[in-house]
């Protein structure tokens, strides 16, 4: 079992006993995205800007925040 496949996202999740989505997942290959956004986790695709990924992850978890 390995990343595109949903059932490792589902095996983690039940793992750490969360819902989709309590979590975000951070990856910089974009092919694993789709598969882990259908368990209701939210993504983020991890580029060549640092900054631009933690300005992005910095604003998922104020939405979830508030």
């Amino acid at each position: 079992m390995r990343k595109p496949s949903a059932f490792i996202y589902q095996r983690a999740l039940d793992a750490l006993g969360l819902t989709g989505p309590e979590c975000v997942f951070v990856d910089d290959h974009a092919e694993n995205l789709p598969s882990a956004e259908a368990l209701g986790i939210r993504t983020i695709h991890h580029t060549t800007d640092p900054e631009g990924t933690a300005a992005q992850l910095d604003a998922l978890l104020e939405r979830a925040a508030a």
